[in-house]
């Protein structure tokens, strides 16, 4: 399957369905199974609490099913897709964030750890754009392969022009 059609089928709703000509998907952040470990925890609290307290346990059951729903909606919320010429972010649920960033837009690329993330591998992806614009997405299982993506291609960026001026500068 082609990248256009790939990026078609998986990304709905305000993010550009069609790429532009020359463009290419390099990455896609993967959203890992640990954003349900409060849901877990709930859970085992619940079971607990229902041997203890009866009614107090049936409470944390329904904070289980709602947390384990938000969850849910928040994995299939969550996008960041990679290509040669821009990063495209969504998040939220209610309150649906999506930014396109260019390349030469970007200032930097963070990841942020946890320490339920380092036991269960993922992490968050920050880019922060010119003008403080801030897109992250948590939860990423696969965040720093996504970042050297993000170096690979600024670096090979900023080494184009540095090359046509240095190509300049010998010339005269």
């Amino acid at each position: 399957m082609d990248a256009r059609k790939m990026l078609k089928d998986k990304v709905a709703g305000d993010l550009p369905v069609a790429l532009r000509e020359g463009e290419v998907v390099l990455g896609r952040a993967i959203i890992s199974q640990g954003i349900y470990w409060k849901t877990i925890a709930f859970f085992v609290v619940a079971i607990l609490l229902l041997v203890l307290a009866t009614p107090l346990g049936v409470l944390f059951l329904g904070v289980t099913l709602v947390a384990f729903c938000y969850a849910f909606m928040v994995k299939n919320a969550l996008l960041m897709i990679v290509t040669n010429q821009r990063v495209l972010v969504r998040s939220g649920i209610i309150k649906v964030d999506t930014v396109q960033l260019r390349f030469d837009r970007i200032e930097s690329v963070e990841i942020q750890r946890t320490i339920p993330g380092q036991f269960l591998n993922y992490a968050t992806i920050v880019v922060t754009g010119i003008g403080s614009r801030l897109a992250y997405i948590p939860y990423a299982e696969n965040a720093v392969e996504i970042r050297d993506i993000l170096n690979e291609v600024a670096y090979k960026r900023e080494e184009k022009p540095t090359h046509v001026i240095v190509d300049k500068i010998e010339k005269t």
